[in-house]
């Protein structure tokens, strides 16, 4: 086991590695004019080169490159600015550290996405057996197809008519609004307990059917019948034998799907109005700061490692079959 971590962990520092290259050559090496953009249309050039000094893109390209990644583990301290690792740039326009403004965004897209994850995956759970269970009856017939319905229109209408009909007009839910949970853990769950509500309808379409299939596969198995055969209620065949050899895959996808999420949710911050990562992202996309959009991709770069390595480790917990080597 331990072996196996620390290869798993050699090989998520490389996947960063290569992420961190990527993203400078891509971002700051890519035909864009930050010193232009902050400056304006009426630029002198003497305005322009003292705009270009102050962000080092006078400096050599293996300078730069040097300078941005020593910021991300020691953090960048000049007479003129201070950023403490990890450093992911100066944003142009906001003129405060990179750290800064992701860390304020992070905690709105890792509430939103985990308890999204928590609501959809008991959905899923809930709905998938009961469907594998009611194999072949209405009940069955009644779940996948509205689960395929659901998941057959685009996520973004979806979003726009709950946001509008259910917090807006009828306000049957509470509408989305981001409260610190250090702040006020009460006004921090209702003000994000209708976009979890959203996640847990929308977002289990998916994984009810990958439920199911995973529970009907395991519920011909040998041991499964062995289990059948000593007298055990279906109840507990069903939670104890079937349900913890099926829920392995559905492991590996909602781990991929969180790790996807935490990069931005761009669409569901954006309608819901909720200033998370996604949403952030966008906001500098729109004034072309690039060093935001780079700080976001490194920390979604992050989540994804991270996740992989824990969804891994959760496989043999979940799954007796599997060996961790």
């Amino acid at each position: 086991m331990l072996v196996y971590i620390l290869r798993r962990l050699i090989l998520g520092i490389s996947v960063i590695a290569a992420a961190i290259t990527t993203t400078f050559i891509l971002f700051f090496l890519g035909p864009n004019d930050p010193a232009g953009a902050m400056c304006g249309d009426k630029c002198t050039p003497e305005r322009l080169e003292l705009i270009t000094q102050s962000l080092g893109l006078d400096k050599p390209v293996s300078e730069q490159f040097t300078q941005y990644a020593s910021g991300l583990v020691v953090g960048t301290h000049t007479s003129v600015r201070t950023c403490d690792a990890p450093c992911f740039g100066w944003s142009y326009f906001q003129n405060r550290p990179v750290r800064d403004i992701v860390f304020e965004a992070l905690p709105v897209t890792v509430s939103l996405v985990v308890g999204g994850a928590i609501a959809y995956t008991t959905v899923a759970l809930i709905f998938g057996v009961l469907a594998a269970r009611q194999r072949a009856t209405w009940v069955d017939r009644v779940i996948v197809g509205g689960s395929q319905l659901l998941g057959s229109i685009p996520y973004f209408v979806i979003a726009l008519l709950f946001f509008l009909y259910l917090m807006v007009f009828w306000e049957v839910i509470p509408r989305a609004n981001w409260v610190p949970l250090t702040d006020n853990p009460w006004k921090w769950f209702t003000g994000l307990i209708g976009v979890w509500i959203f996640f847990g309808i929308v977002q289990s379409t998916g994984y009810i059917r990958y439920v199911r299939a995973s529970m009907i596969d395991t519920q011909n198995q040998d041991y499964v019948r062995t289990a059948r055969s000593k007298g055990l209620s279906e109840g507990t065949i069903a939670v104890k034998h079937s349900l913890r050899a099926a829920i392995a895959p559905v492991v590996t996808l909602v781990g991929l799907n969180i790790a996807g999420e935490l990069s931005g949710t761009v669409i569901t911050e954006s309608i819901f109005g909720l200033p998370g990562m996604g949403r952030t992202a966008i906001l500098a996309f729109n004034t072309g700061d690039l060093p935001i959009i780079s700080g976001v991709v490194l920390m979604g770069c992050f989540f994804v490692v991270i996740i992989n390595l824990v969804v891994d480790l959760l496989y043999g917990v979940v799954d007796p079959r599997v060996k961790l080597t």
